[in-house]
């Protein structure tokens, strides 16, 4: 999506784990984000309800579930928003194998499960999605 010059991008961040949270959400504004956040899917989808959320991209991540669970997640919550389907999502992966280390799968259209391996990737992957 694009974002007009001067205009903040804001993504909807959904982090479930206390400790990671303030962190990733200090690193999003670093990188010149507006976050709102959302504790897990169903605080999501109250503050998207109706409309009143609106988000530039939804970066999820939520502990014990797979990468898979949480897609599906996002995708309930962008379509709750009703958000058009070129909004993108991206799921940070927990847990993976070093094969998949370091790689952001495009799963469908503007979906995507980012495997970070150092800590520039989400924001280029970030950059990338939004500058489109």
């Amino acid at each position: 999506m694009n974002t007009e010059q001067g205009k903040q991008a804001t993504i909807l961040l959904i982090e479930d784990d206390d400790e990671t949270r303030p962190v990733l959400k200090q690193n999003l504004q670093r990188y010149g984000y507006r976050v709102l956040i959302a504790l897990d899917e169903e605080d999501a989808r109250e503050r998207v309800g109706g409309g009143g959320v609106q988000a530039d991209l939804i970066l999820i991540d939520l502990v014990g579930k797979s990468p898979q669970d949480v897609l599906q997640a996002g995708q309930r919550i962008r379509a709750h928003a009703k958000y058009d389907g070129h909004t993108p999502l991206v799921v940070l992966a927990e847990k993976y194998g070093a094969d998949l280390e370091g790689t952001d799968v495009n799963v469908s259209g503007n979906d995507w499960i980012t495997y970070p391996e150092e800590h520039d990737q989400l924001h280029n992957l970030l950059a990338h999605l939004l500058s489109k």
